[in-house]
Protein backbone atom coordinates (compact mmCIF):
# COMPACT_ATOMS: atom_id res chain seq x y z
CA UNK A 1 0.00 0.00 0.00
CA UNK A 2 1.21 3.34 -0.59
CA UNK A 3 0.51 6.34 2.24
CA UNK A 4 2.11 9.33 3.03
CA UNK A 5 3.97 10.24 5.90
CA UNK A 6 6.01 13.33 7.27
CA UNK A 7 9.85 13.57 5.78
CA UNK A 8 11.40 13.17 9.50
CA UNK A 9 9.70 9.83 9.70
CA UNK A 10 9.69 7.91 6.46
CA UNK A 11 12.38 5.39 7.15
CA UNK A 12 12.27 1.56 6.35
CA UNK A 13 11.33 -0.43 9.39
CA UNK A 14 9.44 2.41 11.14
CA UNK A 15 6.42 0.88 12.93
CA UNK A 16 3.60 3.32 13.52
CA UNK A 17 0.28 3.63 14.15
CA UNK A 18 -2.24 5.45 12.18
CA UNK A 19 -4.82 7.35 13.81
CA UNK A 20 -6.68 9.48 11.65
CA UNK A 21 -6.30 12.88 9.76
CA UNK A 22 -6.78 16.20 10.85
CA UNK A 23 -9.47 18.26 9.88
CA UNK A 24 -7.36 20.37 8.08
CA UNK A 25 -6.92 17.20 6.14
CA UNK A 26 -10.41 17.38 4.30
CA UNK A 27 -9.87 20.23 1.78
CA UNK A 28 -6.34 18.78 0.59
CA UNK A 29 -6.04 17.22 -2.43
CA UNK A 30 -3.62 14.34 -1.14
CA UNK A 31 -5.58 12.86 1.31
CA UNK A 32 -7.00 9.87 -0.30
CA UNK A 33 -3.49 8.66 -0.46
CA UNK A 34 -2.52 10.08 2.88
CA UNK A 35 -5.84 9.05 4.93
CA UNK A 36 -6.02 5.64 2.90
CA UNK A 37 -4.88 3.19 6.21
CA UNK A 38 -6.93 1.80 8.42
CA UNK A 39 -7.01 3.84 11.83
CA UNK A 40 -5.99 2.31 14.73
CA UNK A 41 -4.10 -0.17 13.27
CA UNK A 42 0.01 -0.61 13.38
CA UNK A 43 1.75 -0.26 9.74
CA UNK A 44 5.61 -1.00 8.81
CA UNK A 45 7.29 0.62 6.18
CA UNK A 46 8.64 -1.32 3.49
CA UNK A 47 9.48 1.35 1.41
CA UNK A 48 10.52 4.87 1.07
CA UNK A 49 10.22 7.10 -2.40
CA UNK A 50 11.86 10.13 -3.43
CA UNK A 51 8.41 12.05 -4.17
CA UNK A 52 7.26 14.73 -1.62
CA UNK A 53 4.89 16.91 -1.36
CA UNK A 54 4.23 19.84 0.85
CA UNK A 55 1.99 19.51 3.86
CA UNK A 56 1.49 22.08 7.01
CA UNK A 57 0.75 19.79 9.46
CA UNK A 58 4.19 18.56 9.39
CA UNK A 59 6.90 20.18 11.40
CA UNK A 60 9.31 19.80 8.50
CA UNK A 61 6.54 20.85 5.98
CA UNK A 62 6.31 18.25 3.57
CA UNK A 63 5.63 14.40 3.45
CA UNK A 64 7.07 11.46 1.51
CA UNK A 65 5.48 8.38 -0.20
CA UNK A 66 6.17 5.91 1.26
CA UNK A 67 4.70 1.87 1.06
CA UNK A 68 3.81 -0.14 3.91
CA UNK A 69 2.49 -3.14 5.18
CA UNK A 70 0.65 -4.45 8.19
CA UNK A 71 2.79 -5.01 11.44
CA UNK A 72 3.47 -7.90 13.44
CA UNK A 73 2.39 -7.36 16.70
CA UNK A 74 3.00 -8.86 19.81
CA UNK A 75 0.56 -9.80 21.89
CA UNK A 76 -0.59 -13.62 23.94
CA UNK A 77 -3.16 -16.38 22.98
CA UNK A 78 -4.40 -19.02 25.16
CA UNK A 79 -1.49 -22.06 25.11
CA UNK A 80 -3.55 -24.17 23.52
CA UNK A 81 -3.68 -22.10 20.47
CA UNK A 82 -0.22 -21.40 20.60
CA UNK A 83 0.68 -23.49 17.08
CA UNK A 84 3.29 -21.63 14.54
CA UNK A 85 1.56 -21.35 11.40
CA UNK A 86 -1.48 -21.26 12.72
CA UNK A 87 -5.09 -19.20 12.14
CA UNK A 88 -6.74 -17.45 14.92
CA UNK A 89 -9.29 -15.14 15.73
CA UNK A 90 -8.00 -12.70 18.39
CA UNK A 91 -9.84 -12.38 21.39
CA UNK A 92 -8.31 -10.02 24.50
CA UNK A 93 -8.44 -11.60 27.25
CA UNK A 94 -10.43 -10.54 30.35
CA UNK A 95 -7.87 -9.96 33.20
CA UNK A 96 -7.21 -7.19 35.64
CA UNK A 97 -5.91 -3.80 34.91
CA UNK A 98 -3.10 -3.87 37.68
CA UNK A 99 -1.00 -6.86 36.06
CA UNK A 100 2.43 -7.01 34.88
CA UNK A 101 0.76 -8.07 31.62
CA UNK A 102 -2.01 -5.93 30.97
CA UNK A 103 -0.23 -4.00 27.95
CA UNK A 104 0.88 -7.52 26.05
CA UNK A 105 -2.47 -8.78 26.74
CA UNK A 106 -4.28 -5.63 25.15
CA UNK A 107 -1.81 -4.52 22.37
CA UNK A 108 -2.64 -1.67 20.47
CA UNK A 109 -3.58 -2.73 16.56
CA UNK A 110 -5.36 -5.75 17.31
CA UNK A 111 -9.08 -5.53 17.56
CA UNK A 112 -11.33 -8.55 19.14
CA UNK A 113 -12.20 -11.10 16.60
CA UNK A 114 -9.78 -10.03 13.66
CA UNK A 115 -7.94 -13.17 11.98
CA UNK A 116 -4.40 -13.28 12.27
CA UNK A 117 -1.73 -16.08 11.57
CA UNK A 118 0.54 -16.78 14.75
CA UNK A 119 4.27 -16.04 13.12
CA UNK A 120 6.14 -16.89 16.37
CA UNK A 121 5.67 -18.09 19.47
CA UNK A 122 7.46 -17.23 22.76
CA UNK A 123 7.37 -17.92 26.42
CA UNK A 124 4.17 -18.97 28.83
CA UNK A 125 3.75 -16.14 30.73
CA UNK A 126 2.22 -15.76 34.81
CA UNK A 127 -0.94 -14.89 34.48
CA UNK A 128 -3.03 -13.62 37.74
CA UNK A 129 -6.23 -15.13 36.65
CA UNK A 130 -5.01 -18.25 36.30
CA UNK A 131 -5.35 -18.47 31.94
CA UNK A 132 -2.41 -20.34 30.27
CA UNK A 133 -1.23 -17.92 28.17
CA UNK A 134 1.78 -17.60 25.94
CA UNK A 135 2.92 -14.88 23.94
CA UNK A 136 3.42 -14.87 20.04
CA UNK A 137 3.98 -12.21 17.11
CA UNK A 138 0.97 -12.56 14.92
CA UNK A 139 0.23 -10.57 11.83
CA UNK A 140 -3.09 -10.12 10.16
Amino acid sequence: MITLIGTSLAKNGLVFTFNGGSTKCESCRFKRTCLNLEEGRKYVITNVKRVTHKCPLHKDGTVQTVEVEPATIRTVVETKKAYKGSTIIFRIPECMGDCENYDICHPEGLYNDDKCQIEEIGPELVCKNGKNLTEVILSH
